[in-house]
């Protein structure tokens, strides 16, 4: 097993541009990373100078950026690519149950890990995982990437049966903290409005266990949602009856949306993450911000799930964080944050303009701000951590913004904390021939 030099050694970090966010791009410039933060960065001449001796990784003609920040995935969904197509939200929905049904405790570790090895191919360094098992803990420590695991609560309980389930979650919640890693803290989902009722929403919010932790849900994403959680009718009201299920219910007058009915509900809490968010009212984007929710936008799931186009121009407006996710294989998704910004573009083309330094945010300090980290990561800067990502262009540089998110550019090293975990284009921590050979063979058994 390859592992890389230590993480607490200086080095210096030089490159022909470097993407700080926190400032204008930085021709012929490096970086000193000393105790996996960063020390100084500047024009190589001046850091070189100030710093005789270091060791230096001389990137040549690359573009260093600061490790991409994935504001929402799901790791445990990997498998799934191509078996899902393209569907309304209830539709894609009623395939995707039969097939998580299939799948055994070592199917979720395996996907869980194959995903944590292809957001790392793709630059990623910091990611906010949501899932059913929690097998995100366990694939981020073993590959060293920084994150956040929500572990997925589900349940439409009520009175002393909801404290009871929200008293289970918090005990599954907790087992994560020894599995997470230094770089990761484990957090709850209450999946989605619909998924889980008003009562085990407040129980969870309530649990002492859970409080301080990271959360996250899926909010607002779908028409089929809206009217599920309203009336109780629809394709999702029609899928859940077919199971035998109730969906849940939430308070709130004609034509009220999720949004303001979770909002009215007093269970929300600031720093809370809300994936897509397409179906939103005109007030709605306030009510975010009062609340001090931030905002996950997959623009490529979006696509996929028919789900239409969030109106993150309103969202960025009302002072609302919004940060790109890739959502999963399972609805269009491929953890490749590059691949979403350039997605982002594409879905709000005519509707906003989005330039490539915006485009670069949405990946990095934006992502990281709707996440609570961005004094942490998402900008290279004195006192942040070291996350790092060399870009290698396909031919000259003339903006780097642009070949920071070509197609044509790819990713040969990505650093954490000064730590180096892919090495032309190839992991160090983790085995990736063996990874993914794991997850072909689970994928084998449920197709």
């Amino acid at each position: 097993m390859r592992r890389s030099v230590d993480p607490g050694r200086e080095r210096v970090w030089r490159s022909a541009w470097i993407l700080t966010v926190a400032g204008e791009p930085l021709r012929d410039g490096a970086i000193v990373v000393r105790d996996g933060r960063v020390a100084q960065v500047g024009p190589a001449e001046e850091v070189l100078r100030d710093n005789p001796g270091a060791p230096v990784e001389d990137r040549g003609g690359e573009i260093i950026v600061p490790g991409l920040v994935d504001a929402h995935c799901h790791l445990e969904w990997s498998l799934l690519e191509g078996l899902l197509p393209p569907a309304g939200f209830a539709e894609w929905l009623a395939r995707l149950l039969p097939i998580r049904l299939r799948m055994l405790p070592g199917d979720f570790a395996a996907a869980a890990r194959l995903g944590a090895l292809r957001a790392l191919e793709a630059g990623t360094t910091t990611l906010a995982d949501s899932g059913p098992t929690g097998a995100g803990a366990a694939a981020l420590a073993e590959s060293g990437l920084r994150g956040l695991v929500h572990l997925e609560a589900f349940g439409r309980e009520t009175g002393a049966q909801a404290a009871e389930a929200a008293a289970r979650v918090a005990e599954g919640v907790a087992a994560l903290d020894a599995v997470v890693g230094p770089r990761g803290r484990a957090g709850v989902s209450p999946h989605a409005p619909y998924t889980v009722g008003p009562e085990l929403w407040a129980a969870l919010r309530a649990h002492p266990g859970l409080g301080g932790r990271p959360w996250a849900t899926h909010l607002a994403e779908s028409a089929d949602e809206e009217s599920v959680i309203a009336t109780g009718d629809g394709p999702l009201g029609a899928l859940f009856a077919g199971a035998g299920l109730v969906p849940g219910r939430w308070d709130g007058p004609a034509g009220a949306g999720p949004v303001a009915r979770v909002a009215a509900a007093g269970v929300t809490a600031p720093g809370l993450v809300a994936a897509h968010c397409v179906r939103l009212g005109a007030d709605d984007p306030a009510i975010l911000a009062r609340a001090g929710i931030g905002v996950a936008h997959c623009p490529r799931s979006n696509v996929h799930l028919r789900c239409g186009r969030a109106p993150i121009e309103a969202l960025r407006a009302a002072g609302v964080a919004v940060g790109l996710g890739t959502d999963s294989p399972a609805s269009g998704g491929d953890y490749d944050l590059r691949a979403e910004a350039r997605a982002c573009r594409e879905a709000h083309g005519g509707h906003l303009a989005l330039g490539d330094d915006v485009l670069l945010r949405l990946i990095t300090i934006d992502a990281a701000r709707v996440l609570g980290l961005d004094a942490e990561v998402g900008h290279l800067a004195p006192g942040a951590r070291a996350d790092l990502v060399a870009l290698h262009p396909a031919g000259r540089v003339d903006d780097p913004c642009a070949a920071a998110l070509d197609p044509a550019t790819t990713v040969r090293v990505v650093a954490v904390d000064g730590e180096v975990l892919l090495r032309d284009g190839v992991a160090t921590r983790v085995e990736p021939a063996r990874v993914r050979a794991r997850a072909s063979e689970a994928r084998g058994r449920l197709c």
